[in-house]
């Protein structure tokens, strides 16, 4: 895995503060702390560095708004009966104005009546990071042209590089959190078991190989809780950075070659790692490449005044902490509905099937069922002879022994059956079905007998 109104405006006023005007970010003489002197950024900066670094902020600093609006979405679903945020509203307000660009400038189709209204691995995603490098562009050259006298932006450089790996770091905590404790890639449920493997799509193979073994899942998501943890420290950002850009170019490989839905986003939180990792290229190349001694302490600018680095230490500590604890709780709610879930679901194989009259199993019968299951929510799905699946919202009764099916609002195309046990592996269904009184008896079937198991890690195999 963007703001609120009160998280955009957190997020405005930390990079204002954080910004290249010395009147601005506190009163009376700043204290500027070089802990080494670093030729690199002691010389004025080169043209190129200029240009490239205008650019690079015009253009990552508005995509932070994704990761505030998951963020935001996140921490307040810990109060999840109030459903206080709808995520991806903060877009909704840029929805007409890139309506008109795409049509009147680049022509991809966007239609904000039939796409989503978020800037995902859809239209109005494509169109969103297209202005965003537009623009990007043309204020950057407005840029150069207005501030070229200006020898370098180291201050507003670091401002802008620890709102960065701050940002990167609690994106990065939610989606490790989400593998450690295992509700992202949930175990295969009853009809991804019961599809052949031929009818997956790359995205539901993925997702299957990683939900099928809980551990590897834990393991991928402590390495993106490790890395996400080393960035909140200054001295072990550097470490932090080379062990997320390993991870998200292996994410951002996955995403794209397994048709994962937020290629584009995982593609921005490794572009973000490789802007903050890139000062100290040349001197990491010179270490592992040509076993040079080297140094990787960097200027570091700090307040004057006391109570202002309070404020700024105390932000800088209790905002990660209140967000990681909210994404925790919410995911260890997520992991306990999910394994309650998991005890609800089954698998019911039909014996016999009553139309009138008792009806065979054959293929071309398409009145029949195959098989019926439980799963997800509160989901049955019908199997057809074909294998073919027919999804319902399942409502149960428990005091009138009613299960009501439907798929629609429409409450006349909904479908009610009484239901009973005659015993403790069978289920008894009454009812309508395709305007046909229909009785069917059904026995159920183990999930851990199907072909896929859980099975035990053994070190001797033979």
């Amino acid at each position: 895995m963007p703001l609120n109104g009160k998280a955009n405006l957190f997020g405005l006023t930390f990079l204002s503060i954080f910004s290249g005007h010395v009147g601005y970010c506190c009163i009376g003489k700043p204290s500027i702390h070089i802990y080494m002197p670093n030729p690199a950024v002691v010389n004025p900066w080169k043209p190129w560095q200029k240009i490239l670094f205008r650019f690079f902020f015009l253009f990552l600093l508005p995509t932070t708004l994704l990761c505030w609006d998951l963020l935001t979405y996140f921490t307040l679903s810990i109060f999840r009966h109030s459903n206080p945020y709808q995520f991806g509203e903060v877009f909704r307000p840029i929805v007409k104005p890139l309506h008109w660009f795409d049509k009147h400038i680049f022509h991809t189709g966007y239609n904000p009546k039939i796409h989503d209204a978020w800037p995902g691995d859809n239209h109005m995603g494509l169109v969103f990071y297209i202005t965003i490098f537009l623009f990007a562009v043309v204020l950057s050259i407005c840029w150069s042209l207005y501030d070229k006298r200006r020898t370098n932006y180291n201050k507003l450089f670091y401002w802008f590089s620890l709102y960065l790996r701050y940002t990167l770091a609690l994106t990065i905590f939610g989606y490790g959190i989400d593998k450690l404790i295992p509700v992202q890639m949930p175990y295969p449920g009853p009809v991804a078991l019961l599809t052949p493997m031929g009818q997956n799509n790359l995205f539901n193979v993925l997702w299957q190989f990683m939900g099928v073994s809980r551990g590897f899942m834990m393991f991928t998501g402590a390495c993106e809780i490790i890395g996400s943890l080393l960035l909140f420290s200054r001295r072990t950002s550097v470490f932090g950075y080379l062990i997320l850009c390993t991870i998200l170019s292996n994410v951002v490989a996955f995403n794209f070659f397994y048709g994962v839905p937020v290629k584009l986003f995982s593609t921005q939180l490794l572009l973000y790692t490789l802007f903050l990792l890139a000062p100290y290229a040349f001197k990491l190349i010179q270490f592992f490449f040509y076993e040079q001694p080297v140094s990787l302490t960097q200027q570091y600018f700090a307040f004057h005044t006391r109570w202002k680095r309070y404020v700024i230490c105390l932000m800088l500590a209790a905002i990660p902490i209140l967000i990681n604890f909210c994404v925790t709780v919410v995911d260890y709610r997520r992991f306990e509905r999910d394994q309650a879930n998991a005890r609800r679901h089954r698998i019911y194989e039909v014996g016999t099937f009553i139309a009138k009259d008792t009806l065979p199993p054959l293929l071309t019968d398409t009145l029949r069922w195959k098989r019926f299951t439980f799963d997800y929510d509160n989901y049955a799905i019908i199997f057809d002879m074909n294998d073919n699946k027919d999804w319902y919202e399942c409502d149960v009764d428990s005091v009138k022994k009613i299960f009501t099916l439907h798929d629609n609002p429409d409450t006349a195309t909904w479908h009610v059956f009484h239901y009973a046990y005659p015993s403790k592996d069978s289920l008894l269904l009454t009812g309508k079905w395709k305007n046909r009184d229909v009785r069917i008896l059904m026995k159920s079937v183990p999930i851990d007998s199907m072909n896929l198991t859980k099975e035990k890690i053994k070190l001797i195999q033979d």
